[in-house]
């Protein structure tokens, strides 16, 4: 079938885009985006000076396991977005379907 023939035919669904690309790479952001974070505070945790903790320390290393905590859900959100959006093209892009292939009526 050549291109030209190919816009003519109006059942024939759209080939796959940027969509499915995006869609491949979603799982392994996930799992990046939730595991470095996470490790980053270990690193902090397991990094310190040996012995009791001043106020200073203490609220430091709070704010760095927030911090993780923060980009973990927000990985999480974004994620979860942009597969949405790459969900509603792969089923925008989809085979047209028809309820009634009859003309309708003349008014």
């Amino acid at each position: 079938m050549s291109t030209r023939e190919h816009f003519r035919d109006r059942f024939r669904p759209v080939l796959p885009g940027l969509e499915v690309v995006i869609a491949r790479w979603l799982i392994p952001a996930y799992f990046a985006g939730v595991i470095l974070p996470a490790l980053g505070a270990l690193w902090m945790h397991l990094t310190r000076a040996p012995g009791p903790l001043d106020m200073a320390q203490e609220k430091s290393l709070e704010v760095v396991d927030l911090m993780a905590v923060g980009l973990a859900v927000f990985d999480a959100t974004f994620v979860f977005t942009v597969a949405l959006g790459c969900l509603i093209v792969t089923l925008m892009k989809a085979r047209p379907r028809y309820a009634d292939s009859m003309r309708p009526p003349a008014a």
